[in-house]
């Protein structure tokens, strides 16, 4: 079964553990490379912007390691006196060593760890490029780190590129050709997501795959992207982006409905409204979260998530 994930942050690695708890292995992890803000951001910055980001690279490969030895991943994700991921130093070194060979990196990454990972973690792209989004104050912006800055904002972004064009792997253009099952993973829409359809070569991929595409939407709003955004708005926003008038065949949404929601969990609700953020749910979903009451939070639950990817799987097998 050829599994294809495509999205960063940290909904990915959620959704590749689930993968792996499900029974699914040697999963194909794409994402995108364009990240400018965090300590990603520093780094790129050090380097004058020749550099393309890791950040969602190394937590995608990071999911990856098997259960046994997931000590290794507290380890690189150690952060010295600078502000630097141990995890990003060494993957930028072996990059170098390796002229851009992602696959010879997680080779090397491999027999350092002494482990074998369950998958492999590739990026869209090995041109650095920056986004660039239009907002509906009719300005425009240059980099992700300006994207989550404005998280909060209601300056909604209304169209999103990438300068400068760059041309899409060669390896995710033939992970998505030959897959089986596309997974939309949770995160921000733009800077995650819809972010990977734009180099060169992606959106012809997606037309001739015949992989069934499964979208997994955020559990709640950002007031830039997705504030009130309802299932229609995801697909159009995925046929804009993909190019496609069916772009995903299943959607993994929450099972309450926005109203539903907020009546139960109040507390929690007021909570993400201090953010400017709400639910996104419209019923007739899946059981797919749980809630963190101490910290008044909602996560993706892999345990739940796991049991649905054995289901739809099988069931379209």
């Amino acid at each position: 079964m050829k599994i294809v994930t495509i999205g960063g942050g940290t909904g990915s690695p959620i959704i590749i553990k689930a993968l792996i708890g499900a029974g699914f292995e040697n999963i194909t992890a794409i994402c995108a490379a364009m990240d400018s803000g965090g300590k990603t951001g520093i780094i790129r910055s050090d380097e004058r912007d020749k550099v393309i980001a890791v950040s969602d690279l190394l937590r995608n490969l990071l999911a990856m390691i098997p259960k046994n030895h997931s000590a290794f991943a507290e380890m690189l994700n150690f952060v010295d006196g600078r502000n630097r991921n141990l995890g990003y130093t060494i993957y930028y070194a072996l990059l170098e060593k390796y002229n851009n060979n992602f696959l010879a990196v997680q080779n090397h990454f491999e027999r350092l760890l002494g482990i074998k990972f369950l998958g492999q973690a590739i990026p869209i792209s090995l041109d650095p490029t920056q986004i660039k989004f239009k907002t509906i104050s009719d300005e425009v912006w240059s980099g992700e780190h300006e994207l989550d800055r404005q998280a909060m904002s209601a300056n909604n972004v209304i169209k999103m590129w990438i300068e400068p064009q760059v041309k899409a792997t060669k390896e995710s253009l033939i992970a998505i050709k030959n897959a089986d099952f596309i997974i939309y993973t949770p995160g921000s829409l733009y800077g995650s997501i819809l972010v990977n359809f734009l180099p060169a070569g992606v959106k012809q991929a997606l037309k001739e795959t015949k992989a069934q595409k499964i979208l997994i939407t955020n559990l709640t709003s950002n007031r830039n992207q997705t504030h009130n955004y309802g299932s229609d708005d995801y697909l159009k926003i995925f046929q804009e982006y993909t190019g496609l008038k069916k772009p995903f065949d299943i959607l993994i949404a929450p099972n309450l409905s926005r109203q539903e929601f907020e009546k139960k969990y109040p507390k929690i609700t007021k909570a993400y409204a201090r953010e400017h953020s709400h639910f996104l749910g419209w019923g007739n979903g899946y059981d797919v979260w749980t809630v963190t009451n101490e910290f008044n939070r909602l996560r993706h639950d892999p345990l739940k998530l796991s049991k649905i990817f054995k289901h739809i799987i099988v069931a379209h097998n």
